[in-house]
């Protein structure tokens, strides 16, 4: 986000009220059984009452965590060994953007080119100062092969979404072969689509 930590759609009142359900939550495990210790993903979606919980994931968010865990500043060690001690209170990030673009098979989620070697410049890609994490692949003796899924994703980082947006663009260009990434993820364009779409159903 380019404001406070916060994606553009989503306003402060959304945020509050998604934690709030994830705090009830832990308070509710507790109650029943011994306090919770891991990593607790909830995954919403806004109506016209406000956000509503779709399911828990005790794992990262993917592409979430891609997204997030690059900016994180506290040692992650640290932060998993607070978690087991139960006193994890302050996580510092940096105060920046990120965008993560999906690299993925020509005619993905159909595989007709599963199996085919890709090419990936990691070095010009980490010049420009992005990030290569690699998904549904395989290391093979002659170089990196696509499954059927999703094979790559990049994330760069920014003072603004706009400028990660366009290292990430920039660093999808040096993956070759039968591929393909969503050009629009992360562009002004898709965020105002985003926020007047949250918007009509914050008014319905």
């Amino acid at each position: 986000s380019d404001v406070g930590g916060l994606l553009p759609f989503l306003t402060q009142e959304d945020y509050d009220e998604s934690v709030d359900i994830m705090k009830e939550t832990l308070k509710a495990i507790a109650k029943e059984t011994t306090p919770y210790k891991g990593i607790l993903y909830g995954q919403f979606m806004l109506s016209n009452e406000g956000p509503k919980l779709i399911e828990y994931n005790a794992r990262f968010g993917d592409p979430e965590a891609m997204n997030v865990l690059p900016l994180l500043k506290t040692p992650m060690l640290d932060v998993c060994q607070a978690i087991v001690d139960g006193n994890l209170s302050d996580v510092e990030f940096e105060d920046l953007a990120s965008v993560c673009k999906y690299i993925v098979p020509d005619g993905y989620p159909d595989t007709p080119h599963a199996g085919e070697l890709i090419e990936v410049d990691e070095e010009a890609i980490e010049a420009l100062g992005a990030k290569v994490f690699y998904a549904a692949v395989s290391q093979e003796e002659d170089g990196i092969h696509l499954s059927g899924s999703r094979a790559l994703g990049i994330v760069a980082q920014g003072e603004t979404i706009a400028e990660a947006e366009k290292i990430a663009e920039e660093a999808c260009q040096l993956i070759g072969g039968n591929v393909y990434h969503r050009r629009d993820v992360g562009t002004a364009a898709l965020i105002q689509k985003r926020i007047d779409h949250m918007e009509e159903i914050r008014n319905e």
